[in-house]
């Protein structure tokens, strides 16, 4: 029963967890293609995401005398989590300095970023690989990416978010167990890392483009500016850091299409940002990356508005 005070355990801890074949890191539960339509499958299939649960009296009926080799799967995405997986190879990478490791190249991103990876909750894979274990930033909904496509981090890091899972520590493969690292609570995903997670925004779809005069432009423009900045000097504790990079997106949309100064628009936010810097260990350097990252991000998407007469106005006339 070692295994079921796992699952409890990950549970009472506040994670989402289902049942995963034993020796295995497959999940328990039929497919979609093998469902029919019974049990809590009788209002439409019920993945492994759907079916995981805190519930310890559910979590004791699957981790019954017959199943109680079964391992642990942590749902990711009902947990609020993003799993940085970080895989190991054989052959160097010579574009990141011969790493062989995930963890190489996760150390090499964050000092090109200047920044440094805070302690979280990890485990260790029974084939040499790590799981960091970070929180979801509120207001994100990241999906899982794969080394070196797509949004990805780089070459041997995957990472699982919503429609992601990870094997638990404590389960058993036959390479070997999946061991706690490092102790202790699950830290919030740096901004920074959240900025590379990030798809950048769809580009708008072609519509009737917005028709102001210059003046209500402006106007449109110093909303903008107010409504963004008032929701990074109110973001509370714990939410200051992603208000920021998202307003900071919103406005480098706004720079990208011409419509603001890029220079106003990065002091504002940072004058915004003053009200947080000192206060649980913010800093000024760490308001101005996350500005910056922000602006990038966003200006990969610009947005404009077209100057024209305003209503009423036949002779264009302000």
């Amino acid at each position: 029963m070692r295994l079921r005070q796992v699952a409890l355990d990950a549970a009472a801890a506040g994670l989402f967890v289902f049942p995963v074949k034993a020796g295995s890191k497959i999940p328990a539960f039929h497919g979609e293609t093998q469902c029919r339509g019974r049990g809590p499958c009788a209002g439409g299939h019920q993945g492994w995401e759907q079916r995981a649960t805190r519930d310890p009296a559910q979590i004791r009926r699957w981790w019954s005398h017959t199943s109680s080799r079964w391992n642990v799967g942590v749902a990711c995405g009902p947990s609020g989590l993003v799993v940085i997986d970080l895989d190991t190879r054989t052959e160097p990478l010579p574009e990141w300095d011969g790493a062989t490791t995930g963890r190489e190249v996760l150390d090499q991103l964050a000092a090109q970023h200047g920044e440094i990876l805070p302690d979280t909750y990890s485990t260790v894979t029974p084939t040499d690989g790590e799981h960091l274990y970070y929180r979801m930033p509120e207001g994100l909904a990241l999906r899982n990416t794969h080394g070196g496509h797509g949004h990805s981090l780089g070459p041997l890091i995957d990472t699982r978010a919503g429609g992601g899972f990870v094997v638990g520590a404590g389960s058993i493969r036959p390479e070997g167990a999946y061991l706690v690292a490092e102790h202790g609570q699950i830290a919030e995903l740096p901004a920074w890392l959240a900025t590379l997670l990030t798809p950048p925004p769809p580009r708008p779809r072609r519509t009737t483009p917005l028709v102001l005069s210059a003046k209500d432009a402006n106007a449109l423009m110093a909303k903008i500016l107010r409504e963004e900045t008032d929701h990074v000097t109110r973001a509370p504790q714990g939410q200051r850091q992603f208000t920021l990079l998202t307003a900071a997106r919103v406005l480098g949309q706004w720079v990208g299409g011409g419509e603001l100064d890029a220079d106003n628009a990065y002091a504002v936010l940072l004058d915004a940002a003053t009200a947080h810097i000192g206060v649980a260990g913010f800093t000024r350097a760490e308001a101005e990356r996350t500005v910056t990252r922000g602006m990038s991000f966003g200006m990969r998407a610009p947005r404009t508005v077209t100057r024209g007469r305003s209503a009423g106005n036949d002779t264009g006339e302000e």
